[in-house]
């Protein structure tokens, strides 16, 4: 692919944003962060998300995916109720922590539709948010007909080549992440093509575990070697579903295509009003499930969640969900217990009303 000069773009800014942190060698808990307020009622179950400050976000998600670059035409991203300076110095604060803040393309309502010929000037709009607002990388989260819609299965990779490569010119890794519904990971599913053409280039890929209700796996081996459907709203096997379904993709077998074990990260919804199904009860069954596949040689990244926000909301009663879903995982990714005080600075806006 041909050079282009992205010299004009470049941020004379030089402050805690102008960095990216390296995810090598870490395990990854990564939380999209809704850029938008609450409503009333509007999870699943009626509950409440939290309306919180990106600077805010629990210690234990290094990986931050702000929700969401779109819109018409080349899609693009703007703080909800924060100026541009002020956005850029809460992601500054997640930076100087090692913290990596990506920016999520997509959504379930957007609609992305590139044509050929729009390389250049999405690449160019990738790089100028990032050089705006201090982005560390891209998380595709294409969904429903926008997955192949127009243009954007080769659109969309090209472009992300280019701002790859522009960050490698200056000694910067940007991160490039998925998370494809797993139905679209099956060997013929919309988001193989996306895989294929960012072979190299991607850092991970986190499927969503969630709201898929009876699409699932068959395992021949299971259920006495007579085979078994195991849904993805089967709660009685959700360890099974988790251990087969995660082993299906990270060795390219029962029907899936093949991500590697070091790039793959499970997603699942924070609560019950995160998602219509999909919620793991015990969290047993995901430490089980992680330790099986680790036990097999196949030691996956980690975990990833809808949402941040969810985790810190609460259900129609306004009782709080608590961070169930950072203080469960956190611990079982990061591989130690935070002591009482090491708690308090996870959370940031507890310690500064104190």
């Amino acid at each position: 692919m041909s050079k282009i000069d992205f010299s004009l773009l470049k941020s004379p800014l030089s402050d805690a944003a102008s960095l990216m942190p390296t995810l090598a060698g870490k395990k990854i808990l990564m939380g999209f962060w809704h850029n938008w307020p609450a409503g009333h009622s509007d999870g699943y179950q009626r509950g409440r998300f939290a309306n919180i400050a990106l600077e805010d976000v629990p210690s234990a998600y290094n990986v931050v995916a702000v929700a969401f670059m779109k819109g018409n035409g080349i899609p693009t991203f703007k703080p909800c109720n924060l100026s541009d300076a002020e956005f850029r110095r809460q992601v500054g604060v997640l930076n100087s922590q090692g913290r990596a803040v990506l920016i999520s393309l997509g959504g379930a309502d957007a609609h992305i539709e590139l044509q050929k010929g729009n390389e250049q000037p999405l690449a160019n709009e990738i790089i100028r948010l990032v050089e705006t607002y201090g982005f560390d990388g891209l998380d595709i989260d294409l969904e429903q007909r926008a997955i192949d819609y127009a243009d954007n299965k080769t659109v969309l990779p090209a472009a992300l080549k280019l701002v790859k490569d522009h960050y490698v010119g200056e000694g910067k890794h940007f991160i490039i992440s998925m998370a494809p519904e797993f139905p679209y990971l099956a060997t013929a599913g919309k988001y193989v093509d996306y895989l294929q053409a960012l072979d190299g280039y991607y850092d991970f890929i986190a499927p969503q575990f969630y709201n898929q209700g009876g699409d699932g796996i068959w395992v021949p081996e299971a259920n006495n070697d007579n085979g078994a459907w195991i849904a993805q709203n089967n709660d009685a096997m959700k360890e099974d579903f988790l251990f087969y379904l995660t082993e299906s993709l990270v060795t390219g077998t029962r029907g899936f295509t093949r991500i590697a074990a070091d790039k793959f990260v499970i997603g699942l919804p924070a609560n019950v009003d995160a998602a219509a199904t999909g919620y793991v009860i015990n969290a047993v069954d995901v430490g089980n499930a992680m330790k099986r596949l680790a036990i097999k040689g196949y030691p996956i990244r980690g975990l990833m969640t809808w949402s941040v926000n969810w985790d810190g909301g609460v259900d129609d009663a306004g009782v709080p969900y608590d961070w169930e879903f950072s203080r469960r995982y956190g611990p079982l990714i990061h591989g130690k217990l935070l002591t009482p005080q090491e708690q308090l600075a996870a959370r940031p806006d507890i310690a500064r009303q104190r």
